[in-house]
C-alpha cells in the first residue's frame, strides 16, 4: 500500500459531527496498514465522559481482527479553515501503539505526502525504567 493510498484511507473516514453539548468528533481520521497487509481505520470521538483518539480507534479495530504489528499509519485532520493535515500521534496514542507489540517501534508513521519517520524516534524513552535501587 503506498503511502498515498493510506493517506486517502484515513481522509475516507473523516465525518466531522458536533454534539449538541457542541462536542466535535469524527474530524480527525485514521488508517493503519498491518504487517498482515490488511488496513483498519478509525476516527476520533469526544465526548464529556470520555475521548478517544483516531489513532487508538483504528487499533482497536485491528485488534478486534487478531492483529497486533504495525507496519505504517496515518492520522489526517481536517481543520476548520476546509484544509487537511497529518498529525502524530499524541503521547498516548505512541504509548498505546509501542505497548500493544514491541515490533510497533519501528511502526512508519506519516508525516507528509513524502515524509515519515519511525514511532521509536517519536517515542524516544520507551523502555521500562530500572528500579531506583538496582
Amino acid at each position: 500500500m503506498t503511502d498515498n493510498e493510506l493517506i486517502q484511507v484515513a481522509i475516507g473516514v473523516l465525518n466531522p459531527h458536533r454534539t449538541s453539548d457542541g462536542r466535535l468528533f469524527g474530524d480527525v481520521g485514521a488508517a493503519i496498514f498491518s504487517y498482515q497487509g490488511n488496513v483498519y481505520a478509525g476516527v476520533c470521538v469526544d465526548t464529556a465522559s470520555w475521548g478517544l483518539c483516531a489513532e487508538r480507534s483504528a487499533m482497536a479495530a485491528m485488534i478486534t481482527a487478531r492483529e497486533f504489528k504495525i507496519r505504517k499509519m496515518v492520522a489526517v485532520w481536517q481543520g476548520s479553515d476546509r484544509k487537511l493535515y497529518l498529525l502524530p500521534p499524541c503521547g498516548v496514542c505512541k504509548e498505546f501503539m509501542a505497548r500493544i507489540d514491541d515490533s510497533n517501534l519501528q511502526a512508519e508513521v506519516l508525516m507528509g505526502r513524502n515524509k515519515s519517520i519511525r514511532l521509536n524516534e517519536l517515542l524516544p524513552y520507551h523502555e521500562w525504567p530500572e528500579p531506583l535501587d538496582a
